[in-house]
């Protein structure tokens, strides 16, 4: 799930709206913005309603698929035909697979299969073991989103810490972007949870999860938290930035979690790692 970075963005428009613009020209942003939108499909699903729409996102063409009233953009591709992922978290972890090479990756979060299959096309000798409790995806994901079902992915329609009580394989790699609409399921983000990634990924691999949060300020609470029960299972832990935000770090943005148990030197993404966060991060 991606975080709005702007009034350009999805997500938090209209809150964004209301603080800073006049009610006449945020009427008349939103109606030229739903111009330029189109409702492609809506659906319901066990865990809520849906729509998939074509606009612009950042100022590329894009579809998206949408959870609650738009409060989050679950999934997305790009429309036009730059090769980078829609998404910015998406892009870093493209380059941290790129960086590990891996030949397995354990994928919880599926949404539309966006990154499955830009995984797949990108690392022909990948086994990928997805993980998305919505099995209508499935279908989203073929009708809009142009997926595939490849004979190197395996899909679970079950719940990440449930796949990982039963599991017995370690994977090179394991990526987590799991959300309930706008938050990540307490269930991966306890201590417990953290020692069965650490039980379940290769001793020279990595594990990566998408979280959307302040940095600084006390609404840094998730970064403090997941950083303390990180560390006390892996060597190294960083977190990177997902774009070059126009956003402070005390406003809620993408981060990427990157833990290892290795000794060999930290991995490097498109922006550099954020100082370690300590207890004054969370003081206002």
């Amino acid at each position: 799930m991606s975080a709005a970075k702007s009034p350009k963005s999805p997500g938090q428009l209209l809150h964004f709206l209301r603080r800073t613009i006049s009610p006449a020209v945020q009427k008349q942003y939103l109606e030229n913005l739903r111009r330029r939108e189109k409702l492609v499909h809506e659906f319901d699903a066990p865990s809520g309603h849906y729509e998939v729409v074509d606009m612009l996102y950042n100022g590329r063409p894009a579809r998206l698929l949408f959870s609650g009233r738009r409060q989050a953009a679950q999934s997305g591709i790009a429309l036009d035909n730059q090769p980078e992922l829609l998404f910015d978290y998406n892009q870093r972890f493209m380059e941290l697979a790129a960086s590990l090479r891996p030949q397995s990756v354990l994928l919880i979060g599926g949404g539309a299969y966006t990154l499955p299959k830009a995984l797949l096309a990108a690392h022909p000798r990948l086994r990928l073991i997805i993980i998305e409790p919505e099995q209508t995806f499935d279908t989203i994901a073929q009708r809009f989103f142009g997926w595939r079902p490849a004979a190197r992915a395996q899909t679970f329609h079950t719940d990440g810490r449930a796949f990982l009580d039963t599991a017995a394989e370690r994977y090179d790699l394991i990526l987590i972007d799991a959300f309930s609409h706008t938050t990540i399921p307490r269930s991966l983000l306890s201590k417990p949870a953290v020692q069965a990634f650490r039980q379940h990924v290769q001793p020279s691999g990595a594990v990566a999860m998408n979280i959307i949060s302040p940095y600084y300020g006390r609404g840094a609470e998730l970064i403090r938290q997941q950083h303390n029960y990180y560390r006390a299972a892996f060597k190294q832990v960083d977190f990177f930035p997902a774009s070059r935000s126009a956003l402070s770090p005390w406003s809620s943005q993408n981060y990427v979690l990157v833990a290892r148990q290795t000794d060999q030197p930290p991995l490097k993404l498109r922006f550099a790692a954020m100082p370690p966060p300590t207890p004054a991060t969370t003081l206002s």
